[in-house]
């Protein structure tokens, strides 16, 4: 056997092991972060009824503002939804809940958007030409979005006035879809005046 043969050969090992290092740990970055939704089925996503138990309170920083508290907005329907801007489907998701935030205006309805693992300023970049007219929220560490069991990105959680949970849906909704409008309806007419 050639001497000169020997260090090639170590280094060939070696390199091949790292190569097979290197697709484990992808893939193990990527099962960090919540999946996005498929695109394809555009908007067609139900609101499925949960019997969940409640979720774990929700306190936030907010892009531009205060720390915000889920707790304050008990006697509310709330629309907790959990985003990112890398997600296709959450970035085309967010018009459609523009539009019901204007129509449920001065109804008791709010919408909370999350954002999931993401800097403060992607976030503030992304909504800089077109902000929204709520708060958004940061779960930065994807605390939240793991206490909640929060998998696939956009996911959304309707809370009733009781802050309980009644549906869920993973993956984007067509929010002036009459079927979810109907769904709304229904939880603001159970609001106590």
């Amino acid at each position: 056997m050639d001497v000169a043969y020997l260090p090639a050969f170590s280094l060939s090992a070696k390199l091949r092991k790292c190569l097979m290092i290197v697709p484990v740990l992808a893939v193990a970055a990527l099962a960090a972060q919540p999946a996005c939704g498929d695109s394809n089925a555009a908007g067609r996503t139900q609101l499925v009824a949960t019997k969940d138990p409640a979720h774990a309170p929700i306190t936030l920083s907010s892009l531009d503002g205060p720390p915000q508290e889920l707790a304050r907005l008990r006697g509310r329907v709330v629309l907790v939804h959990f985003f990112a801007t890398w997600c296709e489907p959450c970035r085309a998701e967010m018009a459609s809940l523009r539009d019901l935030h204007a129509q449920l205006a001065g109804r008791p309805f709010v919408i909370v958007p999350i954002s999931v693992a993401e800097a403060d300023g992607a976030v503030r970049r992304f909504f800089a030409d077109d902000p929204l007219p709520f708060a958004i929220l940061l779960d930065r560490d994807r605390a939240v979005t793991k206490a909640w069991s929060i998998h696939t990105l956009p996911s959304t959680v309707v809370l009733d006035h009781d802050l309980q949970p009644r549906f869920i849906a993973e993956g984007d909704v067509d929010w002036t879809r009459p079927d979810v409008r109907d769904t709304l309806a229904g939880l603001l007419r159970e609001v106590p005046r």
